[in-house]
Formats: C-alpha cells, structure tokens, sequence
C-alpha cells in the first residue's frame, strides 16, 4: 500500500512537469506572436498609407499613393517629384508629352500648384504634417488635342492618421499641332452650356436620383462658372464636377462623357487655332528695324516653335530688301507694322517728308505681304501732329524698354524683361536686327508662357486688355499701357 502510494505521488509529479513544460512552450509560442504583431504593427505605421515619419517613410508613402491608382496613362511618360518637409511634404506625377510646348505649359502649372499649396498653408507650424499628393490620367483625340486631368489631394494629420483634408481636379487641352492650352471657345460653339445643362440634369436625375445633393441644380445650370473642367478623348468629351456639387462630397469629384455623336452641332468640326482669354494676363512683345534675314527669321523660329504671336514694325527700306522675311511674318499670323521708310526724326520732318516716309514703306509692305501696316511706330518714339495726320493706324509705343540695342547681350534683355513685377498689359521694346534679342527671345518665350502670360499683338493687347477698338491717328503713348494707372 505504501508503494503504491509512492508511486502514485511520482506520476502526479511528472504530469505536473509535463504540463508545466506544455504550457512554457504555449507561453513562448504565444511571445513569439505577439512579438512578431508587435513587429509588423511598428513596419505598418513606419511604411503603410497611414503616415510618414520623416523623408524615407515618405517615400514608401508617396510610391503607395501612385501604386493605388496605378493605371495605364495614354500619352506620353510619367515624371515624378517626390519631397519631404516639415511640415509641408509634396508627392505629384505629371506626364511629359514630348511637346515641347505642351510640356512647358505643364511645368507652369505643376509649379503654381506647389506654390498655391505653399501659400494655403505658411501658417503651418513644425507640429503640423501636411502633404499634397497629385495624379494625373491623359487622353488623345481625333479633333487634334492631349487632354490632361490632374487629380489633387491634401492630407493632413489627425489623431496621429493622415487624412484628406480637400480635393481637387484640373483640366487641361492642348492642341496637338501647336501645343498651346485649348480653351471651350475654340472647342464649342456658342450656347454649349445650355446643351450640358439640358444633357446632365437628365443623366444625374437617371443616373444618381436617390444620392443628389440639395442645391445640385446650381452646379448644372447654364451659367459661365459650370461646365468648364472637360478633356477631349477618343470617343467624347468628359466632364468632371467637384466633390460634393452634384452627389455626396464623401464619393468625391466624378465625370461623365458625352459622345461625340450627341455633341454633334455643339462642338466645332474643327478647333480654332488661337483664342485669346481676357481675364488672364498678357504681354506684345514688339520688334523694331527689321527684318534682317539672320536675326529676323530665328525669332520668328522661336515664336513659330511656341505658337505665339508678336508685333514687328520694319522699316520700308529693309522691306525692299527682304520681303520673303516680312511675308513669313504674315503668314505665320504676327502683326506687321511701320517704323517709317529709313528712320529719321519725323519731329524735324515736314509734313510733306513724314507723308512721304509712311506712304513709301506701306507700298513695300503691300508689295510683301499684300497688306498695309495695321499699326504705326514713329523713330525714337518721336511723334507728331503730321505723324497722326497721315499714319493711318494706331501710333503704338512701348511700356518696358529692354534697351537690346545699347546692351547687346541676351542676358541684359531678359534681366530687364523678368525685371518687371507685373508684365500684365506691357508693351515690351525689343530690336529684330541682333543675335543677342533673338537669343533673348529663345529664352524669354518660354519663361513668359510658364509664367502663365498669353502673347499677343498689340491691337489684341487694345482690345482685350484694354477694351480700346484701335483708332487711326491716336497716339497710345508711354503711360498707356499700364493696368492701374
């Protein structure tokens, strides 16, 4: 009986041990789990869509951010810009056309995004963590235009997660033969509005009924400020519309495209080439004394190769001798103008001599490109009551003196031209006849267009800028052409 207990005792204690063996290994199964959650939960809020800490996290943030929408984009490459800051952070992916044009518009857009973003948050402290993320889908049409839809968010942290704070989407439409933005005036004919309004309160009622927003008939309406974000594609033109205008803010900006079939009568069978927007800034750049072949023909390169226009005022007696420069001037649609036959003082002239210098060098006009001058520019800037007696056409000075002609180097023209705050409305004086202007236009062509400046003739500059129709014989002098004068 004693052995038997004894024994007894000995196997309680082994199944002890054993179960105390079982439930060390549980134990340290159960550490091992919870070390290798506590690894993976330390790794997600370091590198998920959550959160950044700082410029490496970014990066794995930003590249998740483009992953979830990675999809095929239509024309062209992607470029990213990807930078971390505190406490502003910005991830964008824009295309790069192979337009150059178009690429340069583009690269003046991305930047104004960045400093509007800048802008909309310098009260930011270092406690703040801001980021702005941008995507961006492309489309290609038969009609001849690269349509571009960027589709901006901002994020902002809150209880230590990132959230979207506001969102946005732009539009853009370039066209394919010239590369400059697109606006609905070249792309529709007039009363298009009321055909979309009358198309989408039909689609949105079928379509979203029961998820319209109250007030979502304001967002529709025929009215100026709708139906002004849209792409051209391959099948139609598709409108987007701002979170919250039409349906639940929570579903975000949406579109919807309109065949082209149904938009037969309302948009144009062809796009017009040049329009011109009154309510954004513009610059004439204007050249004197020309044409002179060599200097002459690679400006006109470089405002051909942007697809913008300018105003040259030649003199009758270079006329004469390069008429194939002032005809290509024609053609490719700048304005032409007089500076007198040989440039004299017309000051010092008789009537009968200043009569003789404006009639001499329209006849070479006319001669070379089968028109008169539209607009007059005196010598010196000298003009006189004999000058707007017989020059029949606006008398045009200039606002911003580059003094091309005295420096005779590129980089002094365009110190002078960035010089200037405000170039909204300016004449700008230049000189067709040096390399070192023509190598001055090359570079200021493009810094203007990313500036977001249109260029335009002088009598476009009257007319939209200033609401003058240009009258014959009136001196717009030196004062004229300043905004808020």
């Amino acid at each position: 009986m004693v052995e038997t207990n004894a024994e007894t005792r000995k196997v309680n204690r082994m199944q002890q041990q054993q179960k105390k063996k079982k439930l060390h290994k549980i134990l340290a199964v159960l550490l091992i789990i919870v070390c290798v959650i506590a690894a993976i939960v330390i790794v997600a809020a370091l590198f998920s869509s959550d959160g950044y800490k700082d410029e490496k996290s970014f990066k794995a943030y930003a590249s998740s951010f483009f992953k979830e929408i990675d999809e095929p984009k239509g024309v062209g490459s992607a470029k990213e810009v990807v930078e971390y800051g505190t406490p502003l952070s910005t991830a964008m992916e824009y295309p790069v056309v192979g337009q150059e044009v178009t690429d340069t518009y583009i690269n003046g857009i991305v930047k104004d995004l960045r400093t509007q973003f800048a802008e909309a948050h310098k009260k930011a402290t270092d406690k703040d963590k801001i980021a702005m993320l941008m995507d961006y889908d492309t489309y290609k049409s038969d009609l001849g235009a690269v349509g571009v839809v960027f589709s901006q968010e901002q994020r902002a942290e809150k209880e230590r997660q990132m959230q979207t704070v506001s969102s946005n989407v732009y539009t853009y439409n370039f066209s394919s033969a010239t590369g400059r933005p697109l606006t609905a005036i070249q792309i529709f004919n007039p009363g298009y509005r009321s055909f979309c309004s009358q198309y989408f309160n039909k689609y949105f009622q079928d379509k979203y009924k029961d998820r319209l927003v109250k007030g979502y008939e304001k967002a529709l309406a025929d009215s100026e400020e709708n139906f002004n974000k849209f792409v051209l594609t391959d099948s139609g033109v598709k409108f987007y519309f701002d979170a919250g205008s039409v349906i639940n803010a929570e579903e975000g900006s949406i579109s919807a495209e309109i065949s082209y079939k149904d938009l037969k009568g309302t948009i144009r069978e062809q796009i017009a080439t040049r329009a011109i927007d009154p309510s954004k800034p513009m610059v004439a750049l204007t050249y004197d004394d020309g044409p002179l072949p060599k200097s002459s023909n690679r400006i006109l390169d470089c405002l051909q190769k942007y697809g913008v226009v300018a105003t040259f005022f030649e003199l009758g007696q270079n006329v004469s001798m390069y008429p194939e420069v002032v005809k290509r001037e024609a053609e490719l649609g700048m304005e032409v103008g007089s500076h007198s036959w040989s440039h004299p003082n017309l000051k010092k002239l008789s009537d009968k001599k200043v009569k003789e210098q404006i009639d001499k060098t329209n006849e070479a006009l006319k001669k070379a490109c089968g028109q008169t001058s539209s607009v007059f520019r005196p010598p010196y800037g000298n003009s006189s009551k004999a000058v707007e007696k017989y020059a029949k056409a606006p008398i045009i000075l200039w606002s911003v003196d580059t003094l091309d002609w005295k420096s005779r180097k590129a980089k002094s023209v365009i110190k002078v031209v960035k010089g200037v705050k405000n170039l909204d409305g300016r004449v700008i004086l230049m000189h067709s006849i040096y390399d070192s202007t023509a190598e001055a236009t090359e570079k200021l062509v493009p810094w203007l267009l990313e500036s977001g400046y249109q260029l335009v003739t002088v009598s476009e500059l009257l007319q939209y800028k200033y609401n003058e129709t240009p009258k014959n014989g009136k001196l717009y002098g030196y004062g004229y052409f300043y905004l808020n004068k």
